[in-house]
């Protein structure tokens, strides 16, 4: 069985994860989705943004990609991002996002 392997590349991708009640859950999809379709899609070099709901409802996981570091720095530096900040507390004061940054160094598809 052969592997086909990605060579590692500028892709940025910024994974986080929420612990969330519950009864929040599809709000705070809801809300940050809100955001990336409204403004942040638009941004140079934004790839996509991708929601993971667990099944237990306590978790929202967010994988989103961008064409390189310096293209995420430049959507996290916009002053756009006040709002998105604020969407995310408006569900609940008290989530706190936990990112992960990270870099694409090997991928695994089918074998055809």
């Amino acid at each position: 069985m052969a592997l086909i392997r990605i060579a590692e590349d500028d892709t940025f991708t910024q994974i986080v994860r929420f612990d969330v009640p519950a009864d929040k859950q599809l709000e705070l999809i809801d809300a940050i989705a809100s955001e990336v379709e409204r403004w942040v899609r638009h941004r140079s070099g934004f790839i996509s943004s991708s929601f993971h709901a667990s099944f237990d409802g306590k978790h929202v996981v967010n994988y989103a990609q961008w064409k390189s570091k310096a293209d995420f720095e430049g959507f996290a530096h916009d002053p756009e991002t006040e709002h998105l900040q604020k969407a995310i507390k408006a569900v609940a004061t008290s989530l706190k996002p936990n990112a992960i940054r990270c870099r694409v160094v090997r991928s695994i598809t089918p074998v055809p």
